[in-house]
């Protein structure tokens, strides 16, 4: 599995080709909600919870 570092591209959805950096903590908040029983080898689920302490800082409305 391929490890997204902050400045990898989002490889899918509303902010493809964006930096992961630059991708709002809330967009990886839904992500996470409502699709890591799907995808839990997906690159962009390993960067969620590589990153979830920093996330949950820039989002801390949401239920992690």
């Amino acid at each position: 599995m391929i490890e997204l570092t902050d400045t990898d591209k989002m490889p899918f959805g509303k902010y493809k080709g964006e930096p992961m950096q630059d991708v709002p903590a809330s967009y990886f908040h839904w992500l996470w909600s409502f699709g890591r029983d799907q995808n839990k080898l997906c690159p962009v689920a390993d960067y969620i919870r590589r990153n979830k302490d920093i996330l949950e800082k820039e989002y801390p409305d949401g239920i992690w």
